[in-house]
């Protein structure tokens, strides 16, 4: 595979795991020089203009911030409160919001963003009560979060010290870029309080969207992705470190975007276009966590 999304020359290697299904890249850009690949990645945007473009003034979005206001204590207007009820009503839609909010505990308190980019789920969390901080390797992106008023400490979960301190680790799209997931996992659940609530989202080794576009698939991203793990796995991995009550969710819409770019990346190729519609795989994955293009995953630490 080639790198057409940010241009790192080379050739890469993907290869898949004939037990778990799981990909792996070699060979691989070591710790030190691994940062040369995102000189202009997508999180170095404007985290509190992304805040504020998540919204509308249509019917669907008052009633969608009515759901949310409701169900995660957001403070999100303009908003109707017959979201409450109608949403749920909703699979797809429900399902798709609840991510938005990462199916955040309802009693809010601190909160650790792993990888938070530019800082725009730590502004939606904030304004649903929680008090956030982030954590983020990349410099540029950690400078557009704290410029939008955070608490962001550069770095990685290699350095950053504060066990049992959180109540809440979430961590969106990182856990394919780390050098060694297990090790993530159980960092993840040493900075939980007892009872404290831990989730993750990573492309999906075993959706739709590989089998159709192969080496042209999104959520394979060479150098950036190392792992890309099946749903069994991560939630193997979550259970040895000694998570518990594991939880599988279903994406709802939200398959578009990876789809879209997965048929763009074939033209790059010089592949055919085999387009797979984002309203099938969207369907799917309203019905069953495991055809989503994501896993979606969150789990507890337990009473030792």
């Amino acid at each position: 595979m080639r790198d057409h999304l940010e241009g790192v020359p080379g050739e890469w290697a993907m290869w898949r795991c004939l037990d778990c299904g799981s990909f792996y890249l070699s060979r691989r850009p070591n710790r030190l020089s691994i940062g040369k690949a995102y000189a202009s990645y997508h999180t170095h945007g404007d985290g509190a203009a992304s805040f504020a473009s998540d919204n509308g003034s249509s019917l669907l979005w008052r009633w969608s911030n009515g759901y949310m206001n409701a169900r995660y204590g957001a403070r999100r207007v303009p908003e109707s409160s017959l979201g409450r009820f109608l949403v749920p009503l909703l699979p797809p839609l429900r399902q798709q919001l609840d991510y938005f909010y990462r199916h955040l505990p309802g009693r809010p308190g601190r909160l650790l963003d792993v990888g938070c980019g530019n800082g725009v789920f730590l502004l939606r969390a904030r304004d649903a009560g929680w008090q956030v901080q982030g954590l983020e390797p990349d410099p540029a992106a950690a400078s557009a979060a704290r410029a939008a008023g955070l608490d962001v400490v550069e770095g990685t979960l290699d350095t950053f010290q504060a066990p049992g301190s959180f109540d809440a680790v979430t961590s969106s799209h990182v856990i394919e870029h780390v050098h060694d997931p297990r090790d993530f996992v159980r960092k993840m659940f040493a900075l939980l309080r007892v009872g404290g609530f831990a989730w993750l989202a990573t492309p999906n080794a075993q959706g739709l969207g590989h089998q159709r576009y192969g080496r042209a698939w999104r959520g394979l991203e060479p150098p950036r992705h190392m792992t890309v793990l099946t749903p069994s796995v991560l939630r193997a991995l979550l259970q040895e470190a000694g998570f518990s009550r594991v939880t599988a969710h279903r994406r709802g819409r939200g398959s578009r975007y990876m789809l879209q770019a997965s048929a763009e990346l074939s033209g790059c190729y010089g592949e055919p276009v085999r387009a797979l519609s984002p309203l099938l795989v969207d369907v799917l994955a309203t019905l069953h966590s495991g055809l989503a293009e994501e896993c979606v995953i969150s789990a507890y630490r337990a009473n030792p």
